[in-house]
């Protein structure tokens, strides 16, 4: 999309912020202008400040929040105790926060020994290590579906 937009120089991070900041290190001086960071307001690394104190000039915009669900129907609660899934996706630190306190809140820590939990990184999964899980797994985005072979 930014490519048609008419950016040239487009790279990827693969979501992952360590690689962002190395990408940005490499490919960017700050006699080039002021770095636009468009995030959202609830961060696990401040990329902004971390930049800044290597000497660049960067904007930090927030484009959006988020706020965890943190009561659920009971249908869905009774679902998820009689039909636990066998894989259970986790892509940050806050959504493995928010998925431990459904669990915490509702009484399922037990209920999660056949399921595989795929994180992101080992931060997020170290969020949920004392459940018992069948196998936790790390992944790339983009590496989801070669895990499943795995499994």
């Amino acid at each position: 999309m930014a490519k048609e937009k008419g950016f040239q120089n487009i790279f990827a991070a693969e979501g992952n912020v360590n690689n962002l900041k190395e990408i940005i290190l490499q490919n960017f001086k700050s006699s080039e202008g002021k770095l636009l960071y468009v995030s959202g307001e609830t961060l696990t690394f401040e990329l902004d400040k971390f930049l800044i104190s290597e000497g660049l000039k960067v904007e930090r915009v927030i484009n959006y929040s988020s706020f965890p669900v943190e009561k659920f129907n009971e249908i869905l609660i009774d679902d998820l105790k009689n039909n636990v899934p066998d894989i259970v996706y986790i892509y940050s630190q806050n959504s493995a926060i928010s998925f431990k306190n459904l669990i915490k809140n509702y009484n399922l820590q037990n209920h999660w020994m056949n399921t595989n939990l795929m994180c992101i990184s080992e931060k997020t999964s170290s969020v949920l290590n004392d459940i018992k899980w069948k196998k936790i797994f790390l992944f790339n985005p983009g590496e989801e579906e070669y895990l499943l072979y795995k499994i």
